[in-house]
């Protein structure tokens, strides 16, 4: 099948006939009169989009930070944009948004609502949209709230933490430990798995430990009773994985304890805490790897 490029934001094929394109776009009340002034109200819109500045982007992937005046502080603001460029890339996916199902941006979308719901930290979505030609995705979008003060969990266990002094970073070192365990077992008492639960994807403002902010939260869900022990595991294991390198193996049983509630370890918690061990090994060289990469120089 041939197809027509749309300058990388999304391809669809030259026999797809117009009248079967379907435009969505969902908006949350609050944003709706911000987001309509700068003209952000509309697939089109979003992607002819040129303001602020590029965080990331890829071949099918645009991830754009953007200020907005409104009032005396600016609200920022981070719009990503999925496209797709082949007949390929839309059938790799098929089954995960781009026929059936919900589309990647409105996955998210809805999670960060629902964490926000839930009393959990977790940027403000604004809206999404969706592109449909005969029902296949061709491009979709999501805004959501930028964080105050953003600082990357990974960036600040591997750059800042270290350089502090000394008693504070051994009391920073414990808060963190247990704030992190804590809001993790809050996230997994409602049911909550996030599925790329890595350091790069908890925010920090500043160097408090009052909020984790959950951001690629696409993949999460609910898990069903069945799976919940391997679905928590897999987050546990996650979190763990680069952990070898910076906490000392006491510091980690720390972390376990405080999230299971307990002061010592039971023969159930024995297996659940060897789970993770197991899940975590193939990730440690490769998630290890990507924390140290983003060293300053």
């Amino acid at each position: 099948m041939e197809w027509n490029s749309l300058d990388n934001r999304g391809a669809l094929p030259k026999a797809f006939p117009l009248m079967l394109r379907a435009v969505k776009v969902v908006t949350s009340p609050a944003w709706e009169t911000i987001l309509r002034a700068y003209h952000l109200n509309t697939v089109d819109a979003v992607y002819d989009c040129a303001a602020g500045g590029v965080v990331t982007r890829s071949g099918t992937t645009e991830v754009r930070r953007v200020e907005l005046a409104d009032g005396a502080e600016p609200r920022v603001i981070y719009i990503k944009k999925y496209w797709a460029n082949s007949a390929r890339q839309l059938w790799s996916s098929a089954l995960r948004g781009t026929f059936f199902g919900r589309s990647k941006a409105r996955r998210e979308f809805d999670n960060l609502a629902k964490l926000r719901a839930w009393g959990l930290d977790a940027p403000s979505p604004a809206a999404y949209g969706e592109e449909r030609h005969a029902r296949w995705l061709v491009r979709s979008f999501l805004i959501s709230e930028g964080v105050s003060e953003p600082l990357p969990l990974d960036v600040f266990i591997r750059d800042v933490l270290p350089g502090q002094p000394e008693p504070e970073r051994h009391r920073l070192r414990r808060e963190l430990i247990d704030r992190l365990a804590d809001y993790t077992r809050r996230l997994h008492e409602r049911g909550f798995v996030h599925h790329d639960y890595f350091w790069r994807n908890i925010l920090l403002t500043g160097l408090s430990f009052e909020h984790f902010w959950l951001i690629d939260a696409h993949k999460g869900r609910r898990w069903v009773s069945w799976a919940q022990q391997r679905s928590r595991a897999k987050d546990l294991a996650t979190l763990d994985a680069p952990a070898p390198r910076f906490f000392r193996r006491p510091e980690r049983l720390r972390f376990f304890l405080r999230y299971i509630g307990r002061s010592k370890l039971l023969d159930p918690d024995k297996r659940f805490l060897g789970l993770v061990l197991r899940l975590a090994a193939p990730l440690r060289e490769r998630q290890l790897r990507r924390v140290l990469e983003g060293r300053r120089v």
